[in-house]
């Protein structure tokens, strides 16, 4: 099997790990709400949300300075053995408890996929390898709710768990595989194998890998705003646009075309133009969903609306791919474990204040007030990202890296 075969093999088998721990997510959330009422749903999220804030810095240091595929697998046992406990403990506290080390196993996976995907692209070049790892990640947010849903109703909680766990379990037979696969390329193994020195060390004492390179900083802003924004919107779209299309079907096929343009957007991202510039499809992304968010604002067309969240998930799924390409680009490899880990404890606290700021009524009343708002900080902070490249390159910033 080619090199180029095998990597998009692997995003194909990643993806049903995703569909899994998705499915798992919406099911938990469904019985919490059920369970406990509202309480318990914002218990879920917390245990998604704190636990990898609080355990990033060990996360970054155990990937980056241990052999990658001992980790790895090592991590992906215990993924499989918590949504497994779950499903045998039958009892939603148990499975709040659990989510919170799925959550930290989830953050140790990501960041262990994104260190091996320039190891086993072939010949793809590496926004193109790590495009593949976005499509799958937007197919799973696209299936997953839908088939949680009907395995919830059909067979309840237990079954979506065990589904969770062997979509882990499929992952961990690849990566075992894959690992066999290298074993013939001794360069590879051997990177694959060792901590690289010396960034290891260094690796293990840096706190803030994302800010050692100038253009990363700057790119952090509309990164951040663009979560924070998202998930602002997220909240008081549950609101407004079940008000708009007056139905929840309508509602969720609204939700389906936004994750259903991420998959062509990160697709687009991934190609030689966009590619081989970082900043290019973060900027050009962001402003996209900006756009969406202000056309959703001030449009309350349920038919428009459809059209606007597939181009508005065109950019979010730009932006998801430049986000990486930049990582790639600006964090040196034997880095890359603590740069991911970093970047979710930074989603996961924008998400959180995501979720105050879009609470109607917290701080903005009404909902359609929110989004508006959300759209005047996003595109804000993609006109201030602009303005502190260009400045500092002394050129447009989206001519080069």
């Amino acid at each position: 099997m080619g090199a180029s075969a095998r990597c998009v093999i692997f995003a194909a088998v990643a993806f049903f790990s995703m569909l899994g721990e998705g499915m798992a997510v919406f099911a938990l959330t469904l019985a919490a709400a059920d369970e406990l009422g509202s309480w318990g749903v914002t218990a879920l999220f917390l245990a998604g949300l704190v636990p990898p804030v609080v355990f990033a810095p060990w996360v970054g240091r155990w990937v980056d300075g241990s052999a990658l595929w001992r980790v790895w697998i090592i991590n992906l046992g215990l993924h499989v053995l918590v949504f497994a406990a779950m499903a045998l403990a039958g009892s939603i506290i148990a499975s709040l408890a659990l989510m919170s080390v799925a959550s930290v196993c989830a953050v140790v996976n990501g960041a262990v996929i994104f260190k091996l995907i320039p190891r086993i692209r072939g010949g793809f070049s590496v926004a193109r390898a790590s495009s593949f790892l976005v499509v799958a990640t937007s197919l799973a947010g696209i299936i997953a709710p839908a088939v949680a849903s009907f395995v919830f109703a059909a067979r309840g909680l237990g079954v979506v768990l065990w589904c969770a766990a062997l979509g882990f379990v499929i992952l961990a037979v690849a990566a075992v595989l894959l690992f066999s696969s290298q074993r013939s390329n001794p360069d590879e193994t051997a990177a694959s194998a060792a901590p690289t020195v010396p960034y290891a060390a260094a690796a293990a004492r840096s706190t803030a890998v994302l800010l050692h390179d100038w253009r990363l900083r700057v790119l952090l802003l509309p990164m951040a705003a663009i979560v924070l924004f998202t998930a602002a919107e997220g909240v008081a779209g549950v609101f407004y646009l079940r008000e708009v299309t007056a139905t929840d079907t309508g509602y969720a096929v609204l939700l389906g075309a936004w994750s259903l343009g991420a998959v062509a957007g990160s697709l687009v991202g991934g190609n030689q133009r966009f590619g081989a510039r970082s900043a290019l499809p973060i900027l050009l992304g962001g402003a996209g969903v900006g756009a969406a968010i202000l056309v959703e604002g001030l449009w309350a067309n349920p038919a428009g609306l459809a059209v606007v969240f597939l181009l508005g998930g065109v950019g979010n799924g730009l932006h998801n791919t430049g986000v990486r390409t930049a990582i790639y680009d600006y964090v040196p490899e034997s880095r890359h474990g603590a740069a991911w880990a970093q970047l979710r404890m930074m989603i996961n606290i924008m998400v959180a204040l995501g979720y105050l700021v879009g609470t109607p009524g917290l701080f903005v009343e009404p909902a359609q007030l929110v989004i508006v708002f959300s759209d005047a900080g996003t595109l804000l902070a993609i006109a201030l990202s602009l303005v502190l490249l260009k400045r500092r390159n002394g050129q447009s910033p989206i001519s080069n890296r």
